[in-house]
């Protein structure tokens, strides 16, 4: 009988065409792998700066509200001593604004009144805490806060702490805060930092941040970038924000030299609408 098998050239040529189709398949998969990590990467950049810009546009938008405008804040020593509704400062930005609720109007108080029942007043510390926006449509600085009261101070001025308007139980009452945006390092990588100035110091945003830029335009037209004179701060009208974030970690395959990181850049502008009538 005829037994027929495998000469041991015909295993070669099996298994040497086998390897180059395991190779073929490795590559493959390695490729795959490697590009699904970047797409990861780059997902995830363009993702965190794109939420760390739509809150910064979102909160400057707000800038002033609360009726807090520029007088009240240069007679009250301002709001941890930003006495600008805006204040730019080379790359950095402080707003003022009513941004956080923390009461509501206790019991009907009517114009003229230098104080005001409201809940929550204890929130109000009267320090870092210092200034109030009652329904939005008039701010004050705290003199004194005795229980459920909140005494406003005049600051020397008889126009001052005196309410407004009438403000009748349920209004909402709000805390006017100066809000920073900056950039700088967190847990050794640089980020867009957020600091609300109460004490507990910048907080992380958007990692892999490594450009912002501002850019501000007046009343009148005139623009500036980084940083605008003291004495025009209080035309600002408009702020562009441009900011530059970079993929965590290099690509090998990126072509054209450099580190390797891919990079993302996103502009907005954005109308100062509390501003807009002053």
């Amino acid at each position: 009988m005829n037994k027929k098998g495998l000469t041991l050239i015909e295993l070669l040529i099996v298994l040497v065409i086998s390897s180059i189709l395991i190779a073929g398949i490795y590559r493959t998969f390695i490729h795959q792998q490697h590009t699904y990590t970047v797409q990861e990467q780059v997902v995830d950049m363009q993702q965190s700066v794109r939420i760390g810009i739509n809150q910064m546009v979102r909160e400057i938008r707000m800038a002033g509200f609360g009726r807090t405008d520029d007088e009240i804040l240069k007679n009250g020593g301002g709001v941890e001593g930003y006495e600008h509704v805006i204040n730019p400062d080379n790359g950095s930005i402080t707003f003022v604004s009513g941004l956080r609720q923390l009461g509501t109007v206790m019991e009907h108080t009517g114009s003229g009144e230098k104080s005001i029942k409201v809940t929550n007043a204890s929130s109000f510390d009267g320090l870092k805490k210092s200034y109030i926006s009652i329904n939005g449509t008039e701010s004050h600085r705290i003199h004194s806060i005795v229980g459920d009261q909140i005494n406003f101070h005049d600051m020397g001025k008889s126009k001052f702490g005196q309410l407004k308007e009438n403000h009748v139980p349920g209004e909402p009452v709000f805390l006017v805060m100066a809000v920073t945006y900056s950039l700088g390092l967190s847990d050794g990588k640089m980020c867009l930092l957020r600091d609300e100035n109460l004490g507990d110091g910048p907080q992380p945003v958007a990692e892999n941040v490594e450009f912002l830029q501002f850019t501000y335009t007046l009343a009148d037209g005139t623009v500036f970038v980084d940083t605008v004179p003291k004495g025009d701060r209080d035309n600002i009208r408009m702020v562009q924000v441009s900011i530059r974030a970079r993929t965590d970690r290099p690509d090998p395959e990126l072509r054209g030299g450099g580190d390797g990181l891919r990079r993302r850049t996103l502009t907005s502008n954005i109308q100062l609408r509390n501003l807009s009538s002053i």
